[in-house]
């Protein structure tokens, strides 16, 4: 008789622990395309401080459902923001997180938001989201024989979080300082979090208040003679209801993006966005 109910007894307990497992090795990894700071393969100016403008495409990318990147597009979309940093801040090199969430506001396909003191816990549940987060970082104490720094320098960099795991508790990232082994490299919670530092122009230094940009997808994308609008975001289209749901989220209907129905029909359809 004890044998017969043994199973049984045990079976909840074997459930609650599976579940508890699952919770404790939890694992997101967006599939953020992925491109060096210089893609040219050459550590001259403007390149050698291109880690905002890489981390701004490859964001940018995700948003718009590519997972992979070549060379010659990473060119193409990085080098009209050196002009447009020059222009706006007379100067291309280490971009601070103001300047640079100005710089994706108001010149990308997507937003970024200023994010103070983040928690490991904010982050990881914006990549929960599907969201990338654009990390402002000091890597003396963290850098790898891939990457390269200058040595006396700010040490300032900026890289993309693209997921987390839980179990080996580590970050994954698009490095774009590592050219070699920069797609999905992985650091330590601890070395992320304890490395967030903004970098400070009156010091030269990234020695500002730790910071990361969290995003959201502005890419918009309709047929052509069909008046529906769908909001882009990696591989899913989320129909927007009407005119004044688009006008309340502050979207311009000049940025939509007229494609042909193959083109949408690639994406998953998502719930439609209605308030």
């Amino acid at each position: 008789m004890h044998k017969k109910y043994l199973p049984i007894l045990l079976l909840p307990l074997i459930l609650f622990n599976q579940n508890v497992l699952a919770q404790e090795t939890k694992k997101i990894d967006l599939k953020v395309p992925f491109t060096s700071e210089i893609p040219n393969g050459s550590w001259v100016k403007p390149w050698n401080n291109a880690c905002e403008e890489a981390s701004i495409i490859m964001t940018e990318g995700y948003y718009f459902g590519y997972e992979t990147m070549s060379k010659a597009i990473a060119i193409k979309n990085m080098t009209p923001l050196f002009k447009i940093e020059d222009k706006i801040f007379g100067s291309n090199a280490d971009t601070d997180a103001k300047r640079t969430a100005k710089l994706i506001n108001d010149y990308t396909d997507f937003s970024a938001t200023i994010k103070d003191k983040p928690t490991l816990e904010e982050i990881k549940d914006e990549l929960t989201q599907g969201h990338p987060v654009i990390a402002m970082l000091y890597m003396k104490n963290i850098v790898n024989k891939y990457h390269r720094f200058r040595s006396g320098g700010s040490y300032y960099h900026v890289l993309v979080i693209t997921g987390f795991d839980d179990h080996s508790k580590e970050f994954i990232t698009n490095d774009n300082g590592n050219s070699v082994t920069g797609d999905g490299y992985r650091f330590k919670y601890d070395d992320i979090m304890k490395s967030l530092h903004d970098f400070n122009h009156k010091t030269r230094r990234a020695d500002g208040p730790p910071r990361v940009l969290f995003t959201v997808s502005k890419v918009l994308f309709k047929e052509k003679n069909n008046p529906a609008v769908y909001l882009i975001n990696h591989d899913i289209k989320y129909p927007i209801a009407n005119g004044e749901v688009f006008k309340n989220h502050g979207w311009k209907w000049k940025n939509i993006h007229v494609v042909d129905k193959k083109m949408l029909d690639k994406f998953k359809t998502g719930e439609m966005i209605s308030a």
